[in-house]
């Protein structure tokens, strides 16, 4: 029986993301904690981890690569070596490396295998007394170190090592137990003991029949050599004992290196997948080869071997198929199913009074109605925290940014998050992701200014952003600040007239002046940098922050800072909304959009030339939409003192819309209209309420745009 474990590959893929997570995260520590011993196991059980794991599937590449990463992180623990920057911007970059070689094996893509072996040749000779990184192919390297390590106390161990049966169901690797001795020193023996080793036609890929015998010479402490058997200690036949270092090898070289080989090639045959059928096949000949040559079985029982296990890999050749995953807490499973048994009992009730009912239960039936929806309603809420995680996930990747913008561009930044516990929608984290890295790379290009000229102007050398997330009623609101020079009025006005986006002569307040920085292909930066300034982007942030029913605003003040407000749903596929009605239609509108609803006096409303209808508001003139002729529905009431009239805002623009009536406030899940119809201005969505009927969603952002350009989608 052979097992394909590409069916465990996205497993893989996941909690590999997580830990280059975990060590990037560790290594922009280190600068600041180089003596933290604790932070640098993380960060080197978090290479492990990778290292191990890949070894399962076949990703020698990889698992070469943290191998050696490991060894620089080993030193560093050792304390061999100090944690400058040359080193953590080595490591970062090996990270970046290993970044590409993990996407490019889930995308079956080929690597740079250049690039990798040029990282990897970095980082072999970091070592101590080189932690000035030299470059690659450096002929001032010396062996000092080799010479240092030969003369240094050697002590030899006897190792003896049966691991259990079930190793490779696993995902463990033995091979690499062994790669993992020769690094911490020399193996002058080793013996491979094949005593349980069954017949090739009764041999079971999944078992582990091999057990190991070794001599090795090390300088390093038992510890370490304790630390290579971590994953494989429980359940495994292991004995470590310190004898005299002058034995002589007391086999023939060519046996122990064909026994080493075939307890290789074992191993690898237990983590084959289909990808590796042809390389594998090859290496399975030679154990065949092996086996023929210790009489074990005939050359005629490996041909017909070799035949069925070609048949079994093309039968099992499959397409790698991506599937998106989320790790969910299992507190909140537990819930979950505690609640769906509270629905299945409330819905057996409800059977049990239908079959026998009569007019005088009623109450008894609208008390289990009514147990029924609140049971409902706590299942949705259940079933979209699932959804939710904390933006702590899409903030992760700002410190390693700044940190390199800052060295890009001689700054000093100072990064400061804050709420990274406040849970999102998985699709709207995923959303936001991109936006949120534009403003901070604007913020760290043009907000903070160079450390000479925020000196002159009094404040610290180092320039600080500020990121934030908070929850807000039904919304979560997200901060990009800094302590910059600000936003240049002057100067953005200038620029937006002589690109004709404002005419001449007209009067526009600071925010509206602020909201020009938004246009498409507008900028005011001098130079064009590879960071910014080509007028590409703040556009796109806004578009794809109203794309997810979220709008953004800016506050600034000259030569204080800028403050980037980014306020969101907290989930795309249900919102909190107000009824209304307009004649027989239904509408509903978003509750974050509304602030208070009045019915206005004669007094209140006048008609303005070049803006239409406005209603007095406590001293404001707010524009007013007869919202049954925005779209061109069939009203009870035409008269605004006998309607209602609802005022909205987004983007600290107020408007008011006209409405028969106020239904009420309920939660309801959005459809898109486009998919099942095609885009129409002022309209969002729809959904289908309690009765059956479908309500239009109205989009608050597309009403300002039709207020503002004084047309109606009827027309």
């Amino acid at each position: 029986m052979t097992i394909d474990f590409s069916q465990f590959q996205e497993t893989f893929f996941v909690e590999s993301a997580e830990h280059v997570e975990t060590m990037e995260a560790g290594l922009l520590e280190l600068e600041e904690r180089a003596d933290d011993l604790d932070l640098l196991n993380r960060i080197f059980r978090a290479a492990h981890s990778i290292k191990g794991n890949s070894g399962m599937f076949g990703f020698t590449t990889i698992g070469g690569l943290t191998h050696k990463m490991e060894n620089v992180l080993d030193h560093l623990r050792n304390s061999e070596m100090a944690a400058s920057k040359p080193i953590v911007d080595l490591l970062l970059r090996a990270l970046d490396a290993l970044k590409g070689l993990l996407d490019a094996a889930q995308s079956n893509e080929t690597v740079d295998e250049q690039q990798v072996k040029a990282i990897e040749q970095e980082l072999a000779e970091c070592k101590p007394g080189h932690e000035s990184v030299p470059p690659v192919g450096d002929p001032s390297i010396s062996s000092d170190n080799s010479a240092q390590e030969s003369t240094a106390v050697l002590r030899s161990l006897s190792i003896e090592w049966a691991p259990f049966a079930e190793l490779f169901q696993r995902g463990l690797d033995p091979s690499q137990i062994i790669r993992d001795l020769e690094e911490l020193g020399e193996i002058r023996d080793l013996r491979v003991k094949t005593e349980h080793l069954p017949h090739l036609t009764m041999m079971d890929p999944e078992v582990c029949y091999l057990s190991w015998k070794l001599r090795l010479e090390t300088a390093k402490p038992l510890s370490d050599v304790e630390a290579v058997f971590d994953f494989v200690r429980d359940g495994s036949d292991l004995t470590i004992v310190e004898t005299a270092s002058d034995f002589s090898i007391t086999t023939d070289g060519r046996v122990a290196q064909e026994h080493k080989r075939l307890g290789d090639i074992l191993v690898e045959e237990g983590a084959l997948t289909p990808a590796q059928l042809d390389q594998e096949l090859s290496k399975q000949k030679r154990i065949g080869e092996i086996l023929v040559e210790d009489q074990v079985v005939a050359p005629q029982q490996v041909a017909q071997a070799l035949e069925k296990q070609q048949e079994i890999g093309k039968s099992t050749r499959v397409k790698k198929v991506e599937a998106a995953s989320i790790r969910v807490d299992t507190e909140k499973i537990d819930k979950l199913i505690n609640l769906v048994g509270e629905l299945v009992i409330t819905q057996s009730m409800i059977t049990d009074l239908g079959e026998k009912f009569t007019m005088v239960e009623l109450p008894i039936l609208q008390e289990r109605v009514i147990e029924l929806e609140r049971n409902t309603r706590e299942l949705q809420e259940r079933v979209m925290s699932i959804r939710m995680l904390p933006i702590g996930n899409a903030f992760q990747r700002f410190p390693r940014l700044i940190r390199d913008l800052a060295t890009k561009s001689g700054k000093r930044i100072q990064l400061v998050l804050a709420g990274e516990e406040t849970e999102l929608d998985k699709t709207v984290i995923e959303a936001i992701g991109d936006p949120l890295t534009h403003l901070v790379r604007n913020s760290a290009d043009h907000g903070l200014e160079e450390p000479e000229e925020r000196i002159a102007s009094g404040k610290p050398e180092q320039g600080l952003i500020r990121l934030n997330a908070y929850q807000e009623g039904g919304s979560v609101c997200i901060t990009v600040e800094d302590d910059g020079r600000g936003l240049n009025r002057k100067k953005i006005l200038a620029k937006a007239m002589s690109n004709g986006v404002v005419p001449e002569g007209v009067s526009l307040t600071d925010d509206q002046v602020a909201q020009l920085i938004f246009q498409p292909g507008f900028s005011t930066a001098e130079k064009i940098t590879d960071v910014s300034g080509r007028g590409v982007g703040m556009d796109v942030v806004k578009r794809n922050i109203e794309g997810l029913g979220g709008t953004v605003t800016v506050q600034t003040q000259e030569g204080v800072g800028t403050r980037f407000l980014l306020k969101l749903p907290l989930t795309l596929a249900i919102m909190e909304g107000m009824t209304v009605r307009v004649g027989s239609e239904l509408y509903i509108i978003p509750l974050l959009s509304v602030t208070e609803t009045i019915q206005p006096k004669r007094s209140e409303l006048q008609r303005v030339v070049g803006k239409g209808e406005v209603v007095g508001l406590r001293g404001d003139w707010l524009s007013m939409e007869r919202l049954y002729e925005v779209f061109g529905s069939t009203p009870n009431e035409t008269d605004p003192c006998q309607a209602l009239v609802v005022v909205l805002e987004f983007e600290q623009e107020r408007i008011a819309v006209m409405v028969d009536e106020l239904v009420g406030q309920q939660q309801v899940v959005i459809k898109s209209l486009e998919q099942n119809y095609q885009k129409v201005d002022g309209i969002s969505g729809a959904t289908i309420l309690g009765d059956g009927h479908v309500a239009l969603i109205v989009d608050v952002a597309g009403l300002v745009g039709i207020s503002r350009g004084g047309r109606s989608v009827a027309a």
